[in-house]
């Protein structure tokens, strides 16, 4: 085994530690916190040969040539000032990985579907691209806005961090805006919006919409998960989820189980209107996001609101689908949903 190939491995051993141990600490953006550490490695590998070993053995290649009178062979020029394989292959990934980290930082970054909550719109088994710019220019690892590029709007298709877990993604829709006033009916599944006045609640000469909801209809593409069994896969019983068509500020598909279960003790920061109708307030730089998927969906109802700074970007594309269920493996690819806008 050569001695690039023993680098190699050892290299793979290290990041694959360093990963984990990342991961411990519950740390987010893990992966991109690697690879600026390896994007940072290999650059100054890069720079260090490019400016110094490089010019350096030009000259001297240069000075044997002069006094010998003629021109050196490769296999002697090899032998000046020689470059280690291990030191070479990393130097030479630094473009690969500064692209890579400039693109998926800034531009886009890829994300699967790990579970059925934005069904019927996003499946288990598709990959996304996610505009990371569609809300502003943010710091690779502290996310912090360099440069606004917009804000979130109702219905749009939203990855960010969980605020219960930093260092998991999660994907929703946004259903209200700061300062927006959500009521859900428990008994109907209806969403009610009075919308905010300049980001604040408003309390006078307000706009309220209740969303339009087409006919229920079974969707016999799905079944409805009842649980897990003892190696945690889900279990899916004989019932299928009610596919229908929900029109609000943007108008798409949602699913719901035949019957409407009451869920409202598992709430988090909601006020109680009556026996069926809870109601959120979104605080300013917050946001409210409920999943497609209404009865089987961890969303804002039950852990809250999701700051600003948490969101990664807006998904915009389905690139990839594979035919698959939670936690099982592929079957086929979906090509009717390869490179479809999401809606």
């Amino acid at each position: 085994m050569s001695k690039l190939n023993i680098f190699f491995i050892i290299l793979i051993v290290v990041a694959y530690a360093v990963w984990k141990l990342l991961d411990y600490w519950a740390l987010p953006n893990t992966f991109t916190i690697l690879l600026i550490l390896l994007t940072a490695l290999c650059g100054a590998l890069w720079c260090y040969y490019r400016f110094a070993v490089f010019p350096k053995r030009k000259r001297q290649i240069a000075r044997l040539e002069q006094r010998s009178g003629k021109t050196l062979s490769d296999e002697e020029k090899a032998k000046i000032e020689p470059i280690s394989e291990s030191g070479e292959f990393l130097s030479s990934l630094f473009p690969v990985l500064a692209f890579i980290l400039i693109l998926r930082s800034f531009i886009f970054e890829p994300f699967q579907i790990p579970s059925g909550s934005m069904e019927p719109t996003l499946r288990v088994g598709d990959f996304l691209l996610v505009e990371k710019y569609a809300y502003g220019i943010k710091d690779p690892v502290f996310q912090n806005t360099i440069i606004e590029t917009g804000k979130p709007q109702r219905g749009d298709i939203i990855v960010f961090k969980a605020p219960l877990e930093p260092n998991v993604d999660y994907i929703k829709r946004v259903v209200g805006l700061p300062g927006d006033k959500i009521q859900y009916n428990e008994a109907n599944r209806h969403i009610t919006i009075t919308y905010a006045k300049d980001g604040r609640e408003c309390t006078e000469n307000c706009l309220t919409k209740e969303f339009d909801y087409g006919t229920p209809q079974e969707d016999l593409e799905f079944n409805i998960i009842v649980g897990q069994d003892r190696n945690g896969m889900p279990v899916y019983s004989s019932d299928h989820p009610l596919k229908l068509v929900e029109k609000g500020d943007v108008e798409h598909q949602i699913h719901w189980d035949p019957q409407p279960p009451n869920a409202t003790y598992m709430y988090n920061n909601y006020r109680l209107q009556d026996n069926y109708v809870t109601e959120w307030v979104v605080p300013e730089g917050e946001y409210f996001v409920m999943g497609d998927n209404r009865n089987h969906s961890a969303d804002s109802r039950f852990w809250g609101f999701v700051p600003e700074k948490n969101i990664v970007g807006k998904a915009s594309y389905i690139w990839l689908s594979l035919d698959k269920k939670q936690n099982e493996f592929p079957t086929g690819i979906r090509f009717n949903r390869m490179f479809s806008k999401i809606q």
